[in-house]
């Protein structure tokens, strides 16, 4: 009879074959969660002090799976298809990030000022071309910003990521072919990107040094991340042949390295983010290496269902986290009773938003849309049991934090003044 430790090491290992069979690595996901769980945790009750380098994990995760994902796509015709790259970009970031803005937009207006809404608005058309992070880094009190929209700068740069790192390796695996050495490509793209990866640093030293605001929502002073996981994506072939010893030392040693950056990491020193953003973006690369062929064993920090499912929110909680925490702010008094509904409405919205928003448009076609309608029109269209479950999570979580507002003392102390929420301009947060 098989003990219940044998039957969790065996379900784990199908987990993680299943995964592998679907190009999913599932300490990645579990990377995520462990990347929005310090940003939120810090835009929420200022903790971890270092919590914000959670989004310079996400930025190596998305260098080293995009330039993955284009290196295996080039192997048959030889070329990146652009074309079915920024369609499929288009598909996984603008459903969710378009929706998020508009509804912000209008929350705003109903709890904040006339003048803040306006500033809400110009954020807004900034976020929605992706460009936000510029003018966060030439406004002098960008990195102190308290509009709902001001986590839209890391939005906008891992766009601009997206729209312009295709062209790199495009250029680079042509100059490949043109000198008859396809076999030589990755190299070709490797060298390119450690080019990419010196000047970039080099840039973000000096803007560090000389202008620390605007070097922190810099998208040449944050390119050097997402080269670091592109590098790795280059050089998969030899990190899969790390021997399997290693590859748990290797995993664990990185999120060591991560927890040190939150703990102990200052954002606000003269040297973030170059040269101390090394440190979380060494634990990422670490974490990436170590999973690359077969993912590590002994890794169930990251690998366990809840870890990776919270990664799979990943991106929807980041979207909707930090309008929550402002515009329920500007309502409510910083009490135990803010926490809780801060963190139910949070989790509700993300977790709709993913399930009936997010996964639904990626992987949308012409004939599933068409197949759809007509089991509606026919009466035998089925919804899956995730959705239910999601469903009802949703409202469940939601309506916890309906009963926390309620139940705030505020409400009921006629003494106390209304909360207001200052210049959406001139208070801490990144």
């Amino acid at each position: 009879m098989t003990t219940a430790l044998e039957r969790y090491q065996e379900s784990s290992w199908r987990r993680r074959k299943r995964a592998q069979r679907q190009n999913h690595r599932l300490d990645l996901q579990g990377l995520r969660m462990v990347a929005v769980l310090a940003v939120f945790a810090n835009h929420l009750w200022g903790w971890p002090q270092g919590g914000v380098v959670g989004v310079d994990l996400f930025f190596v995760i998305t260098g080293f799976l995009i330039t993955a994902s284009l290196l295996r796509d080039g192997e048959q015709p030889g070329v990146v298809s652009l074309k079915r790259f920024y369609w499929t970009r288009l598909r996984r970031v603008l459903p969710a990030a378009s929706l998020v803005l508009i509804l912000t937009y209008a929350a705003s207006t109903l709890v904040l000022t006339s003048a803040q809404v306006h500033e809400v608005g110009q954020d807004a058309a900034l976020a929605a071309v992706f460009v936000a992070n510029w003018q966060f880094a030439s406004d002098s009190a960008a990195g102190e910003s308290m509009s709902p929209l001001a986590h839209y700068w890391a939005v906008s740069i891992e766009q601009q990521f997206y729209l312009v790192w295709p062209l790199l390796i495009l250029g680079a695996s042509l100059m490949a072919i043109r000198k008859a050495a396809p076999a030589r490509r990755k190299q070709a793209v490797g060298a390119v990107i450690g080019v990419t990866v010196a000047a970039s640093l080099t840039w973000a030293l000096y803007e560090t040094a000389t202008a620390h605001d605007s070097a922190y929502f810099n998208t040449f002073a944050r390119l050097w991340e997402f080269g670091i996981g592109a590098l790795l994506a280059t050089a998969a072939g030899a990190l899969a042949r790390i021997p399997d010893l290693f590859k748990p030392l290797m995993s664990w040693s990185g999120l060591l390295l991560i927890g040190v950056s939150l703990f102990y990491l200052d954002i606000e020193s003269p040297g973030f983010p170059a040269p101390w953003a090394i440190l979380p973006v060494c634990g990422a690369g670490l974490v990436i290496a170590a999973g690359v062929g077969f993912e590590p064993r002994y890794q169930w920090f990251l690998t366990n269902r809840v870890s990776t499912y919270i990664g799979n929110l990943s991106y929807s909680l980041y979207l909707v986290h930090w309008p929550v925490i402002i515009l329920i702010g500007a309502i409510m008094a910083s009490s135990n009773y803010f926490y809780v509904t801060v963190l139910t409405v949070s989790c509700a919205l993300a977790v709709a938003c993913y399930h009936f928003v997010e996964t639904p448009l990626r992987n949308a076609t012409f004939e599933k849309i068409r197949d759809t309608r007509r089991a509606i029109d026919e009466g035998v269209y089925h919804v899956e049991r995730s959705s239910k479950a999601a469903a009802v999570a949703a409202l469940v979580l939601l309506t916890v934090g309906l009963i926390s507002y309620a139940m705030r003392p505020e409400a009921y102390d006629q003494s106390a003044a209304p909360a207001e929420l200052i210049s959406l301009h001139s208070s801490s947060s990144n």
